[in-house]
């Protein structure tokens, strides 16, 4: 949060200095005073409305490891633009670095789900995902998982076969059947 608040200091100072050499570049005289705040408040509004717009694929992007699952975006009274653009509240995300499947039960996919969203911290969840029976577990304390990849004691809740992160998660996991070759 400090560092957007730099840079939307940063972006409203800069704004006013390039009025400024503008305005000295085409000879007019002295600049009116309310010019310089307006343009400190242009550039600052500007910034923060760039930033709060991007923020979901700046968090992704920095991470090549995360594939986006799902988004949210709500309109919110306090953010009147919201109502012509919503911008991107939460997201969940796959960590394709800590995404396995097991030889012996190939539909069933164990991943870590991250969850982000604005202002908020970071949260991650690791789950096996039945591709099959579109049903989700979470890992956790109780859940023990085999030798041959079963889960033992896992609480499994279904997902609705159109759900984003069951459909993230199973190409994930075709992705890496695929790249393991027939018969592994």
């Amino acid at each position: 949060m400090v560092f957007e608040l730099i840079g939307a200091l940063s972006a409203g100072l800069g704004l006013m200095g390039v009025l400024m050499l503008f305005w000295r570049i085409l000879r007019r005289g002295k600049l009116p005073g309310w010019a310089y705040p307006a343009s400190v408040a242009a550039g600052m509004f500007a910034f923060s409305v760039w930033a709060e717009y991007t923020w979901a694929d700046r968090a992704v992007g920095a991470q090549p490891q995360l594939r986006l699952a799902d988004t949210t975006a709500d309109p919110s009274p306090l953010r009147p633009l919201s109502y012509v653009r919503t911008p991107v509240n939460r997201l969940q995300a796959i960590d394709l670095s800590r995404t396995f499947i097991h030889p012996d039960h190939p539909a069933m996919v164990r991943t870590l789900v991250v969850s982000m969203a604005r202002w908020e911290p970071v949260r991650a969840v690791e789950v096996v995902v039945d591709c099959e029976a579109a049903a989700l577990a979470p890992v956790g304390e109780g859940i023990e998982i085999g030798a041959d990849g079963s889960l033992e004691g896992a609480d499994w809740r279904p997902m609705a076969r159109n759900d984003r992160l069951l459909r993230t998660v199973c190409e994930a996991g075709e992705e890496i059947r695929n790249a393991r070759g027939p018969g592994t």
